[in-house]
């Protein structure tokens, strides 16, 4: 298997139990998974030099960050390592999305830390490392029962 493409000729993506994915939910309620451990094998694999991220710059603040990961383990981002990269990946207009290092910008943030290095993969490495998309649900209609249409 390529770690660069982890899928074999059928599309089946192989993960190891040990890799990180990272779940996020768009405005439409479309899941994405990536997987965040195959995104940082890629940037150890096409060595680049990791830019600065300004949160301030970002609107990002603590209020921010509990909103956007409400499970966050802040007992946990007081012990990781701020000079490891966070890692971003392009998303829909413009934007980009965090894929792996919410402990570290939190911890930043909450220690006035200025600036996180960070990556960002290219759209092409995005998608290598995207493991699934599922769209929405959609709003199923009553269903009839003996005693009537019964609620969803």
């Amino acid at each position: 298997m390529n770690l660069a493409d982890p899928t074999d000729e059928a599309g089946v993506i192989f993960l190891s139990l040990t890799d990180q994915v990272f779940t996020f939910t768009d405005a439409t309620g479309t899941q994405w998974h990536w997987n965040a451990s195959a995104g940082m094998r890629l940037v150890e694999q096409t060595p680049r030099s990791p830019r600065e991220f300004w949160p301030s710059e970002h609107g990002i603040d603590l209020a921010h960050l509990r909103e956007r990961y409400a499970d966050l383990d802040e007992e946990h981002a007081k012990t990781v390592d701020l000079s490891k990269p966070i890692l971003f990946i392009p998303f829909k207009g413009g934007t980009s999305v965090l894929i792996d290092g919410w402990h570290r910008l939190y911890r930043a943030v909450s220690e006035g830390v200025d600036w996180l290095p960070c990556y960002e993969l290219t759209p092409q490495e995005a998608e290598q490392v995207l493991v699934m998309k599922i769209p929405p649900r959609p709003k199923l209609a009553p269903m009839e029962t003996k005693k009537g249409p019964r609620k969803p």
